[in-house]
C-alpha cells in the first residue's frame, strides 16, 4: 500500500500492524483505519503491547505514513482524500472542454500550423508552472489550465497530417500517431519510475514543447486549408515543395486538375450559398445530417474515452507492480494498431469499428465472472485491446465525415463533447466500492450501445475526403451512386 496509518505508540514496526491497524475482507490493512486503545489498563511499560489496542474500536486516522516519498499525495497531505486525488484527472480532462473548440476554431480560421504551434507551446508553458505548484489548489487550477489551452495539439497535429495524404495514406497516418503516443505512455512510465518524483518528472517532459515555436518557420501547412480559403497559388506552392523534398516530378496537367477541382469546390459553395441564401456557416448550423453525425460520432467519442480511459486508470488496482501493469495496458495497443491498418481499408470503417465494439462490450461484461489470475489479466487486456482499434479507428472515421472547411471544428466539437467520458473516468474507480466490478460492467454496456450507433453512419472506406456540405452529403447515397459520383471528381 502507498500510505498507511500512523501508529505513534508503534513507530514504524510492521510487526505491530496485526493489532494496531484493521483488516479488510481482502485480508489486507486498512489504510485509514487504525484500532483505539484503552485507556484503564496498566500494568506495563509497553506502549504498543497488543493488550492495550482495542479491536472492537476503529478510529479514523488523524496522521499518516506516506510510502511514496515524492508524490503530491505525500506533499499536499491527500491521504485518505480520495475525492482531491479522483478530482485531479477530472479538472485535466474537463479543461479539454475549453481546448479542443479553442484550437479547431484557430485551425480553420488561421491554419492548422498556427493551431498546432499555439497548443504545444500553451502545454509546455503551463505544464512547468504546474512543476512549481506550492500548494494543492495551484496545482489543480494549473492542471486545468495545461489542458485548457494546450489539449487540442493531438486532434490539430492529427488533422494536419490526415490532409496532407490521400485516402490510402490516412489509416497509415493514424498508425505512426498512435505509435507515438505508445512509445510517449511508456516512456513517462518508465520516467516516473526512475524518478520516483513528480515535479522532475513535468519539467522533463514539458521543456521540449516549449520549443516547438521555431515550427512556425519549419512545418508545411495543409494545401487543402488553402484552397478550402481560395489561396490557390499557396496550396500549390506546398505541393511543390512536397514535390521537391521527395525528389518526384508531377505532370503539370495534374496541378492544372487540382486547381480546376478547387475552383470547382469554390464555385460550389458559392451555388450554395446563393440558392440558399445562406453562408457557408450557417448552412452547416442549419444541416440536419450535419448535426446528427455530430450527435453520434460526439456519443461514440464520450463512450470511447469512458472505456478507454477508464480503462487505463483502473489497471493500477490489477494485482503485481502498478508501473508494470499500466505499461502493459498500454502496450497492448500496439497491435490494435496493427490490425486497424490491416483492417480498416479492407473491410471499411463501420464494421471494423462496430465490430470492436460489440467484442470489447462482450469481454467487459463478462470480465466479472472471470476468477482472479491469468484469464482476468487476459480478459482485462481484451477488452483495452477492442476499444483501443475502435477509438483509434474513430479518428480517422470521424474526420471524413464532415466538409473541409469546418473539419477540425466539428471534429473539435465532438471530440469536447466526448471528453465527459475522460472526465468520468477518473471517477470509476470508486463505483467498485459499491461492486467489485460494476466498472467494467457499466463500461461494457457503454460499448454495446456504441456499437449500435456506428452502424447509422455512412461508409467512408476509399472515398475522398468531403470539401462542401454537398460532399458530405452524398456520403449518405448508395454505394454504387457515390462510385459514379467520385468517378466524375478528381481524387487527392
Amino acid at each position: 500500500m502507498s500510505l498507511r496509518c500512523s501508529v505513534p505508540e508503534c513507530g514504524d514496526d510492521p510487526s505491530s500492524w496485526n493489532h494496531t491497524i484493521p483488516r479488510l475482507e481482502d485480508g489486507s490493512f486498512a489504510k485509514c483505519l487504525r484500532y483505539g486503545t484503552f485507556s484503564n489498563i496498566s500494568g506495563t511499560n509497553d506502549s504498543c503491547s497488543a493488550e492495550l489496542f482495542d479491536s472492537s474500536s476503529e478510529l479514523e486516522c488523524d496522521s499518516f505514513v506516506y510510502l511514496e516519498t515524492h508524490s503530491i499525495v505525500k506533499e499536499f497531505n491527500l491521504a485518505c482524500q480520495d475525492w482531491k486525488r479522483t478530482l485531479v484527472g477530472t479538472v485535466h480532462n474537463a479543461g479539454f472542454f475549453v481546448s479542443i473548440p479553442l484550437t479547431g476554431l484557430i485551425s480553420d480560421k488561421f491554419g492548422r500550423k498556427l493551431a498546432v504551434v499555439f497548443a504545444c507551446v500553451a502545454n509546455g508553458v503551463f505544464g512547468l508552472i504546474r512543476a512549481l505548484s506550492v500548494n494543492y489548489n495551484m496545482f489543480v487550477v494549473f492542471e486545468f489550465l495545461e489542458p485548457a489551452f494546450g489539449g487540442g495539439v493531438y486532434t490539430a497535429c492529427f488533422v494536419l497530417a490526415l490532409e496532407l495524404v490521400g485516402p490510402k495514406g490516412r489509416v497509415f497516418v493514424s498508425l505512426l500517431f498512435n505509435t507515438m503516443f505508445i512509445l510517449g505512455g511508456v516512456t513517462v512510465t518508465l520516467l516516473s519510475l526512475w524518478l520516483q518524483n513528480w515535479r522532475y518528472l513535468l519539467f522533463i517532459i514539458y521543456t521540449p514543447a516549449v520549443f516547438v515555436f521555431v515550427y512556425m518557420w519549419m512545418l508545411t501547412e495543409s494545401f487543402r486549408w488553402f484552397f478550402s480559403k481560395g489561396r490557390y497559388e499557396e496550396g500549390l506552392n506546398v505541393l511543390n515543395k512536397a514535390e521537391r523534398m521527395n525528389n518526384v516530378v508531377v505532370p503539370k496537367e495534374h496541378y492544372d486538375q487540382i486547381e480546376k477541382h478547387a475552383v470547382k469546390q469554390r464555385d460550389a459553395r458559392k451555388c450554395e450559398n446563393m440558392a440558399t441564401n445562406q453562408s457557408s456557416f450557417k448552412q452547416i448550423l442549419t444541416s440536419s445530417m450535419i448535426w446528427k453525425r455530430v450527435f453520434i460520432v460526439s456519443f461514440l467519442w464520450t463512450c470511447s474515452t469512458l472505456v478507454y480511459y477508464g480503462l487505463s486508470i483502473n489497471a493500477i488496482e490489477l494485482s503485481g507492480n502498478s508501473y508494470l501493469n499500466y505499461i502493459v495496458v498500454i502496450v497492448i495497443e500496439a497491435p490494435a494498431n496493427v490490425c486497424k491498418l490491416i483492417l480498416l481499408d479492407r473491410f471499411g470503417r463501420k464494421k471494423v469499428i462496430a465490430s470492436a465494439f460489440f467484442l470489447t462490450a462482450l469481454i467487459l461484461i463478462n470480465y466479472g465472472f472471470v476468477p482472479a489470475g491469468t484469464w482476468s489479466l487476459v480478459f482485462y487486456l481484451g477488452g483495452k485491446f477492442f476499444i483501443t482499434l475502435a477509438y483509434n479507428s474513430l479518428y480517422v472515421f470521424a474526420a471524413e465525415v464532415f466538409p473541409t472547411n469546418y473539419r477540425t471544428t466539428l471534429l473539435a466539437l465532438c471530440s469536447t463533447i466526448g471528453r465527459v467520458g475522460s472526465a468520468v473516468a477518473p471517477q470509476t474507480p470508486l463505483l467498485a466500492r459499491i461492486y467489485e466490478n460494476l466498472p467494467t460492467m457499466v463500461f461494457g454496456i457503454m460499448a454495446s450501445l456504441s456499437g449500435v450507433l456506428v452502424l447509422t453512419l455512412p461508409e467512408t472506406n476509399n472515398l475522398k475526403l468531403p470539401d462542401s456540405l454537398k460532399d458530405a452529403q452524398d456520403l449518405d447515397k448508395k454505394p454504387e451512386i457515390q462510385e459514379e459520383h467520385l468517378d466524375s471528381k478528381t481524387r487527392l
